[in-house]
């Protein structure tokens, strides 16, 4: 076993143990388990989501479309941390958290009927779980890559990253995230921008950055070390989508708004927001910048982009580094895929065993049964793993079945609630995704082939235009803030 893949499972194995066994006394609920207990200041609460968008989507499919598409993949990340984390951070984390529900879907039923939240409750844990899939693949393939192949990648690796996911979480779930996140925010940004600055001194004796760029130049492909490339397969393939998948898809996800739950209030959720969009944007620099210098050496390059990277770590940097690089790269993809396993096993137990199937289920078996339906999906998500193609098509598929979600979401918070619109506008949604997955026209370039495009014109048409139409209830928003005034009216009566 290489030594870098001993001190990357050193570190993990202490830190899970660590937190896991701070945490044990503390929780003793199954309400504390998935939501913290709704106590942890502001540093927790941002770490407990500022690391949950990231994995493979920040790491290693970013280094994967770098070889086709060069540094314009930092736009994913740009807009992601500059976009997508204010907007939810500032807006609409604190509208989950005035809802008073657990899950996202138990929110959906809330505004628009139990049946719209049931059917959200029975889709969302199978995309969930189809995301972890790709995130899985992810941490295997970097056990596997950094630590030199001394462990086989089938089964080895992907039962290595399923063990390490499921300890992640185990014992204190959303709060032991938010615990280790805080850690591995720091080593994810030290860790990858230290083996930036080590490639850069081997480089120096190599021809220096300027063999890179001169390397990308010879090849006729100097555009690849641009971030102003604007291309039609960058623009349509990476800008617009990373604006309607991150935006429309995380905003829906019980994985983005369950650590909205851990938070005292809404100020601590909203006074993370700089430190939050710093690390979510900035966490996506080195891996690009390492992927397009190992694809710059023609020796690492026949290996193809997935092992760009890991082959430039392998030559160029000395084993401890590449040690900080796998945690750096372990702690975006197990931050992730831990708190996927979590959302889906809350969503599963909560709102069909619970709520619909069993309402006066007691605490323990609902903590029981949320810790066993962690080792339930963790177990569903192997196979697949070992057969997963490229990333980045998987991600831009199972995001697309949020967009109508919360396109129907979005208009019943600030428009207008009526339940036949939202029905229809869902619907139509699911099935412009399905539809363009099995019969999406040959004769469209790539970067327009994406289900986003399809799914989102589908949401926007049929959600306004039945809005238009149909009478409804007043935004739900401004229903919360009603009821509000309503009740401080009835108790100032009260004293009186």
């Amino acid at each position: 076993m290489s030594t870098a893949l001993v001190i990357a499972l050193a570190y993990f194995l202490i830190l899970s143990l660590g937190t896991s066994l701070y945490l044990r006394k503390k929780i003793k609920s199954g309400s504390d388990f998935v939501t913290g207990g709704g106590t942890l200041a502001w540093p927790l609460v941002m770490a407990g989501f500022v690391l949950a968008p990231l994995g493979s989507g920040h790491t290693m499919s970013l280094w994967e479309a770098s070889a086709n598409m060069g540094a314009s993949v930092l736009w994913w990340g740009m807009m992601s941390g500059g976009v997508f984390v204010p907007l939810f951070v500032l807006w609409f984390g604190p509208w989950f958290r005035r809802l008073n529900v657990q899950t996202f879907p138990e929110g959906m039923g809330k505004i628009f009927g139990e049946r719209i939240g049931w059917l959200i409750s029975a889709i969302f844990p199978a995309q969930l779980i189809g995301i972890c899939i790709a995130e899985i693949t992810a941490t295997a393939t970097a056990f596997y890559a950094l630590g030199g192949g001394s462990i086989p990648f089938n089964p080895w690796c992907i039962l290595l990253a399923v063990g390490l996911t499921i300890i992640y979480i185990l014992v204190g779930g959303l709060a032991q995230a938010a615990w280790m996140n805080m850690f591995n925010a720091v080593m994810l940004i030290v860790g990858s921008f230290l083996a930036v600055f080590a490639t850069g001194s081997w480089l120096a004796g190599h021809g220096g950055w300027r063999s890179v760029s001169d390397a990308y130049a010879q090849a006729g492909t100097a555009w690849k070390t641009s971030i102003t490339n604007f291309s039609p397969d960058v623009v349509f393939g990476i800008i617009f989508p990373c604006l309607i998948l991150l935006v429309f898809m995380c905003s829906a996800s019980q994985v983005q708004n369950q650590p909205m739950l851990l938070a005292r209030s809404e100020s601590d959720i909203r006074r993370g927001v700089f430190w939050a969009s710093f690390i979510n944007s900035l966490s996506t620099y080195p891996w690009v910048i390492l992927a397009l210098v190992g694809m710059s050496i023609p020796a690492i390059a026949v290996g193809g982009a997935k092992l760009s990277l890991p082959g430039l770590a392998l030559m160029a940097l000395p084993q401890w580094i590449v040690g900080l690089l796998m945690i750096a790269l372990l702690a975006a993809t197990l931050s992730t895929t831990g708190g996927l396993i979590l959302a889906s096993s809350h969503i599963i137990v909560h709102d069909i065993f619970k709520r619909a199937v069993h309402p006066k289920m007691s605490d323990s078996t609902f903590l029981l049964l949320t810790r066993v339906m962690i080792f339930v999906c963790s177990g569903l998500v192997i196979i697949p793993a070992l057969k997963l193609p490229y990333l980045f098509s998987i991600f831009m598929w199972t995001f697309s079945f949020a967009i109508p979600v919360f396109g129907v979401y979005l208009i019943g918070m600030m428009w207008k609630v009526n339940k036949v619109a939202a029905w229809t506008t869902i619907l139509a949604g699911y099935f412009a995704n399905f539809l363009w997955t099995f019969a999406a026209p040959t004769w469209l370039p790539s970067y327009l082939s994406l289900n986003v495009y399809p799914t989102t014109f589908a949401t926007l048409v049929v959600g306004v235009v039945m809005n238009l139409i149909l009478p409804g209830e007043p935004a739900y928003l401004h229903q919360l803030k009603t009821a509000e005034q309503k009740s401080k009216v009835a108790a100032l009566a009260a004293k009186m």
